[in-house]
Parts: C-alpha cells; sequence; structure tokens
C-alpha cells in the first residue's frame, strides 16, 4: 500500500485535464458482490492478458468510519479480473474464493507456474488461467501484501506486519507455496515497519523493498527503501529521496520511482552500472510539479518482451519510456473525482490501466514516443 492503511487512503484532488490521448474505452464490470462495491488494484500482465485483483477495501473502510479492516464485514467472492489487451474484451474473471471468504484479492503476479496473488486478511494462493484450478497456500499466516518475480523461481512477497503489530518481513516462496525463506526488516527506533513493494535485481542478486514506517505514539508516517541481500543482511537503507516503486526485468535492468522536493523522477539501473546507491543509475526529471498529497506513483510495469516501461500514478497521469530508444511521453487517463488508478499495462499500441473507483479498466493509445 502507498501509506498507512488505517491513516490514509486516495487523496480527493481536483480531476485531471481531459486526456489528450484517443480513449479506446472504459472496461467495466459489476461488483462481484451485492452487499459491497469492489474495485480494481493491483496487476500484471503476461502474453498480453492484464490480470488485476478485485477488493472492496477502500469503500468498507470508508463504510465502517475508517476502520481497515471494514472489508471483514461481510462475506464476498475474490476474484482476479481479465482482460485481453490487443482486444480490449473482458474474459471471465478467476474465481479464487475460498469458504467464508471476506477479504478480497489485493495483488496479483503473473508467473511460468500461473497467477499468484495475496488478499492481506486471508490466504495467498495461485490459481491456472487455462483450468481455473486454486491452489490455496495455506499456513503463510496473514498481511501478505505485494508480489514479484523473485531469485531462482521463487515469488517475493511483503508481509506488512505480524500478528503481534511488530516488524514486518520479506518472504521468497517456492511455486507450490512452501516457504524458501523469511527475512524480518531491520528495526526503526520509535517505528513499526511495514514493507510494501518488493523486486528482485537478478544482476547483483539485491532484494529491494520500500517501507511505510508507522510511529509508535505521536508522529508522523514515514517512508524509506531497504536493499537486502539473499540471506536478508540489510545492505543500504535510503529515505531520501522517497522511493515509491522498484521494478527489474529479467536482464538486469530497472527502474525505481522516486520523489523529492523537485518532483517525481525516473531513476534508470543499467546491469552494467558500477556506482553504488544512491549515485548509482541515471536519473530522469518526469514531473516538476508532482503533487506528494494527493498522488503517488502506485506501481511500475515493464512491457512483456519489450523495451518500454509504464509508470502509472493515482491522478492517471503515467509515463510511457522506451529504454532502447532513450524516448518518453506524458499523457493522463480520465477518472471521477475520488477514483485511483493502480496499474498500467501496455500491449502494441494500447495501454490499459486498473482504475479503482468500481471495477473498471481505461484503455487507450497513447501519444506515439
Amino acid at each position: 500500500m502507498a501509506c498507512l492503511l488505517a491513516a490514509c487512503g486516495p487523496g480527493r484532488a481536483p480531476s485531471p485535464p481531459a486526456a489528450s490521448e484517443e480513449l479506446l474505452g472504459i472496461l467495466e464490470w459489476p461488483s462481484p458482490s451485492a452487499d459491497e462495491r469492489y474495485c480494481a488494484w493491483y496487476g500484471s500482465e503476461r502474453d498480453g492478458v492484464l490480470y488485476f485483483g478485485q477488493a472492496a477495501f477502500w469503500s468498507a473502510m470508508r463504510d465502517h468510519d475508517g476502520d481497515p479492516r471494514g472489508d471483514l464485514q461481510a462475506p464476498g467472492p475474490q476474484h482476479i479480473g481479465r482482460v485481453d489487451l490487443a482486444r480490449q474484451v473482458v474474459e471471465a474473471p478467476l474465481d479464487v474464493s475460498e469458504p467464508g471468504a471476506r477479504s478480497g484479492v489485493w495483488d496479483v503476479l503473473a508467473h511460468d507456474a500461473g497467477v499468484f496473488y495475496t488478499t492481506f486478511y486471508e490466504t495467498a494462493g495461485r490459481v491456472n488461467p487455462a483450468t481455473g484450478e486454486v491452489i490455496h497456500f495455506d499456513g503463510l499466516g496473514k498481511g501478505l501484501n505485494e508480489l514479484a518475480h523473485g531469485p531462482d523461481g521463487a515469488i517475493l512477497v511483503s508481509r506488512y506486519g505480524d500478528a503481534d503489530g511488530g516488524d514486518g518481513s520479506v518472504l521468497l516462496l517456492e511455486p507450490d507455496g512452501r516457504i524458501r525463506a523469511e527475512h524480518r526488516l531491520d528495526p526503526t527506533p520509535g517505528h513499526v515497519v511495514a514493507p510494501k513493494s518488493v523486486a528482485f535485481d537478478p544482476v547483483r542478486r539485491e532484494i529491494w523493498v520500500n517501507a511505510d514506517l508507522l510511529p509508535q505514539g505521536d508522529g508522523q508516517v514515514r517512508y524509506d527503501a531497504r536493499i537486502l541481500d539473499l540471506q536478508g543482511r540489510e545492505q543500504l537503507r535510503v529515505e531520501t529521496p522517497e522511493i515509491q516503486f522498484v521494478a527489474f526485468r529479467p536482464d538486469g535492468w530497472g527502474v525505481t520511482a522516486e520523489v523529492d522536493d523537485r518532483g517525481l523522477w525516473l531513476r534508470i539501473l543499467r546491469p552494467t552500472d558500477s556506482d553504488p546507491m544512491p549515485e548509482r543509475g541515471q536519473r530522469l526529471l518526469l514531473d516538476p510539479h508532482f503533487d506528494r498529497g494527493h498522488d503517488f506513483a502506485q506501481d511500475v510495469q515493464f512491457e512483456s518482451g519489450g523495451e518500454r516501461v509504464i509508470v502509472m500514478r493515482w491522478s492517471g497521469r503515467y509515463h510511457l519510456l522506451d529504454l532502447a530508444r532513450e524516448r518518453g511521453t506524458s499523457d493522463v487517463l480520465p477518472r471521477a473525482d475520488g477514483e485511483i488508478f493502480y496499474t498500467g499495462a501496455v500491449h502494441g499500441d494500447v495501454l490499459c490501466a486498473t482504475l479503482c473507483g468500481d471495477v473498471k479498466v481505461v484503455c487507450a493509445r497513447p501519444p506515439p514516443l
């Protein structure tokens, strides 16, 4: 999550200006529950299909006076949405529900072994998108949050916190759900460390994780990012700039979306870069007017098998870059007040992004690079 679950949510900033790209359409699904208002969450693209979680977390929290456990007050199915990106066609969702399920699907990861998912309050698992067969990963515990490809076929997943309110951790899972390793993050005095996004650098064989630092008592939420070795030992901690998201390709190219007093930046990390962090890589200023109070770089996704990378922001503004040609463009997708975008994916000349308001995916043709 972008911030403390109990303390903040999508900023209700004025809607962005009208989009200048060619809008292809807004795909919309009915809520899978008559009792709760689900919306579209994090997604993952594979073979031209965008998979994404569906959850009622935000609306349920508002309906229960800001209680982040509001989603657990009513039963509801656990669905993974699907969109054929080439045709912008809605496919039947994947139902991964367990009996009595209440927590929606948060993050998904399209992997060789299937589509992995988390539900935060309940069980994580894996589904075969061709057959619909579901394997629930019992025994992993609660608080599992965001997913990424890990080392040697493993799946990285963050645990936002433990059952006793202690610091969170990073897990490496085998494709069958067994825990290969779990690394608790080093403490920050006066705060609970709650990890969010995770990524794996396959060249340096390092694990990246960013975290919310939740105050124990009075104080404000802070943020940092850590780089770990495969034994979970912290190699580096970065507080400034704020690293909002990190992603790596299998060949070792990586990017970080970073924010400081001068705006939103993209740091390009090449496999051959030898400088230590935070000097490593090339920084590009994406937006000098970035509004930290109402916007967030929610997700970064590499094009499957391609050179492009997309940074998707709450506000609908996105940044699409072609790393090979060193060219990029920025534009904005339409949304209503209070809605936020999660994940953008590109396939050919089409860009589609998940929109959390209802269960929506917005598709457009971005401006040429």
